[in-house]
């Protein structure tokens, strides 16, 4: 008669994140709400970035570095930047995603799109960390699929006027205490063999 011994430690890892908020904690606003809300704030750059939930509108302007971009400055002015850089490798192409939003707002745009930071893409937008610097106005950012990022260059390279609305859902909260679940079962045949799952 065989028995199977199952033995699990459950670790839980500490980590500081902000309050998730669902896509449903989003609704639409009047035009009073919203001019309500936005008084109440001391900087306007704050006001812009929570306008995204709102929803702005512009004209792309499409680029495919930081030195197009200030080369392009003048038309960056009240546009939505679109990144759409080259996938060279990951530690040298992230810094558009971790430096985009900054970059575009140094030049007075009202919000920056980045392609996916990813070399093989299934039309799937690869997000993630990004900074603001303290003294560039803050402008709402995301992530694009790679096949977005080249369909507006395309239509851009063929002098098409894109416009864009942007509507983003997040927010940022002050961070609260979160876990990741780490666990291990130890097999009765190999307990000493470790094979790791993600």
């Amino acid at each position: 008669m065989k028995f199977l011994f199952l033995i699990a430690f459950i670790h839980l890892l500490p980590q500081c994140t902000g309050k998730p908020l669902r896509w449903d904690d989003c609704h639409q606003h009047t035009f009073k709400e919203i001019k309500r809300e936005i008084a109440g704030y001391s900087d306007i750059a704050k006001a812009i970035i929570n306008l995204a939930v709102y929803g702005i509108t512009a004209e792309v302007l499409v680029v495919t570095s930081f030195d197009e971009l200030q080369k392009r400055a003048q038309d960056a002015k009240g546009k939505i930047v679109v990144y759409n850089q080259p996938f060279i490798s990951y530690k040298e192409t992230v810094k558009y995603r971790l430096l985009g939003a900054a970059e575009a707002g140094k030049v007075g745009a009202v919000a920056s799109l980045i392609r996916s930071i990813a070399s093989f893409s299934v039309n799937s937008p690869h997000t993630g960390w990004q900074q603001y610097q303290s003294d560039v106005p803050k402008i709402p950012t995301a992530c694009i699929s790679v096949e977005d990022a080249e369909m507006m260059a395309r239509m851009s390279s063929r002098g098409t006027k894109i416009v864009v609305t942007l509507k983003m859902g997040a927010k940022t909260y002050p961070d609260t205490g979160s876990f990741n679940t780490v666990a291990e079962i130890v097999g009765s045949k190999y307990p000493e063999q470790v094979s790791v799952k993600s």
